[in-house]
């Protein structure tokens, strides 16, 4: 058992680096035919980014690191290795891109998991790989995965995309490095800014990338090395948006506005939710004033559910947070996790229909909240003891080095 601390509020953050864009750049310089560099807040890399590192590296890759700038060459020999062991730690994206992105460097892939990755719902997965040309040699459901690919990639692909679109993303980003023109039909896609974003960042690199009405069309001479600024991650500032917005102010440097990262509709909640919001040159400000109850739909921003349940636990009168279907397949069952978390809390709530319906107020007994194991629940329950100005009790905190590192609450 951890005593989470409702330390005085720090004012003034460097938002964390966003794994998201991280991870898909790292991946695309590996593929890449050039140097690449990477700038940005790379002092304390979350876990799942560390493991995207390793996994290059693995590939043949060399990672010149400081704090504020990466320099990545890609393998020199371009000959396949016949097989090659990955540790993938707990990262579904990692785990959903590499068996496409690995196949470019290995005949076999073996692929290691830990943490909830192992107990992770992988739903959809043995289409993927009919889909991609895979063969599953291993079990299915054991670890480690051990893959085999049976042909090239399809001109024209479908892929499952209504539970993740991280598949797609990695799918894109090989047949990109292996060049010519592809077609990939998304059925039922999900997370389509987060697809965007992938599209974008090979658009950075010199390929032509383009999404229209659930077809992805790439037309690839190769992915192209560069200078690439990373940038700071939307899920993780969000809890320090909402921790100003519940319990004082801050500011957070280093986000970009108008990302593709889904996350950033939080300031579209935060406004909602009655705080102040303002865009100043070194940073966004965000100071507690109202606290109006809010509705919102996170069918596209699944990771925000757990902080903005407290959010709305701090707000007058009932709260609705759309899109409860995109929460099963997480590092938990988000809807069950942060409902114990709720419950925990002493906050009255309800499913209804696709929604979570948060009636405001608080009322912690001390009973140890479960974690769950899940990164964005420990957050949350760190937003809502800042709010709540007293310790809560939980059964664990260290995976939230999962996603960000340097926050101090214990």
């Amino acid at each position: 058992m951890v005593l989470i601390n409702p330390n005085k509020l720090v004012q003034d953050f460097v938002a964390p680096v966003a794994k998201s864009h991280l991870q898909r750049e790292l991946l695309l310089a590996a593929c890449s035919s050039e140097e690449s560099v990477l700038v940005g807040n790379l002092a304390q890399i979350p876990d799942d980014a560390q493991h995207a590192q390793r996994v290059i590296e693995t590939l043949g890759c060399t990672v010149d690191r400081s704090d504020w700038q990466w320099i990545i060459t890609p393998p020199k020999m371009k000959e396949k290795f016949e097989r090659i062991e990955l540790h993938l730690g707990e990262s579904g994206f990692l785990l959903r891109s590499i068996i496409s992105v690995g196949f470019l460097f290995s005949e076999e892939l073996i692929l290691h998991a830990s943490g909830t990755l192992l107990d992770r719902n992988l739903q959809g997965l043995a289409r993927d790989f009919m889909a991609l040309g895979i063969h599953q040699i291993s079990s299915e459901g054991a670890w480690p995965l051990v893959l085999r690919k049976d042909r090239d990639f399809s001109v024209n692909t479908t892929l499952d995309a209504s539970m993740t679109s991280q598949t797609a993303s990695g799918a894109l980003i090989a047949m990109a490095s292996a060049k010519g023109k592809y077609e990939v039909f998304l059925e039922n896609p999900v997370s389509k800014p987060y697809l965007e974003f992938t599209l974008q960042c090979l658009r950075n690199r010199g390929v032509e990338a383009s999404l229209s009405e659930n077809i992805c069309t790439l037309n690839s001479a190769g992915i192209r090395g560069g200078n690439v600024h990373i940038q700071g991650d939307w899920s993780g500032a969000a809890n320090l948006l909402c921790m100003g917005a519940m319990s004082g102010r801050v500011r957070v440097k280093g986000l970009f506005l108008n990302s593709l990262q889904a996350d950033e509709l939080v300031l579209d909640v935060l406004r909602n939710y009655g705080a102040s919001v303002q865009m100043e040159p070194d940073g966004i400000n965000v100071a507690k004033m109202e606290q109006k109850n809010f509705q919102v739909n996170l069918t596209d921003a699944p990771d925000l559910f757990p902080v903005l349940s407290v959010l709305a636990a701090s707000a007058n009168g009932e709260s609705r947070l759309e899109g409860i279907h995109r929460l099963a397949s997480k590092e938990s069952d988000r809807l069950a996790s942060t409902r114990a978390l709720l419950d925990v809390l002493g906050v009255v709530h309800r499913t209804e229909g696709n929604g979570l319906i948060i009636h405001g107020g608080m009322q912690y007994q001390g009973d140890i909240i479960n974690s769950f194991k899940d990164h964005r629940i420990i957050l949350a329950a760190v937003v809502a003891s800042k709010y709540l100005k007293e310790p809560l009790r939980i059964n664990s905190v260290q995976e939230i080095t999962k996603s960000f590192k340097g926050l101090d609450f214990y």
